[in-house]
């Protein structure tokens, strides 16, 4: 997909569609290769269906998980 405007009447299913994606782990940054849409314009429809999102960096103080060998 290209960065042309989105029809307005699949807006809302891309971006909710999108927001599922996001709250199930993916980055925008994910959602951008998988979609072929700019960053700005994935995190603009996350926004557009009240999305929250997380902050930069991850989690401060967050420890990596022990794996057992």
């Amino acid at each position: 997909m290209t960065n042309a405007q989105i029809p307005a009447d699949q807006r809302e299913r891309i971006a909710k569609d999108m927001q599922g994606r996001y709250y199930a782990g993916s980055s925008i940054r994910n959602l951008r290769d998988h979609s072929g849409y700019s960053y700005g314009t994935v995190r603009n429809l996350l926004l557009s269906v009240g999305t929250k999102l997380r902050v930069r960096g991850g989690v401060k103080g967050a420890k990596p998980k022990k794996t057992q060998a």
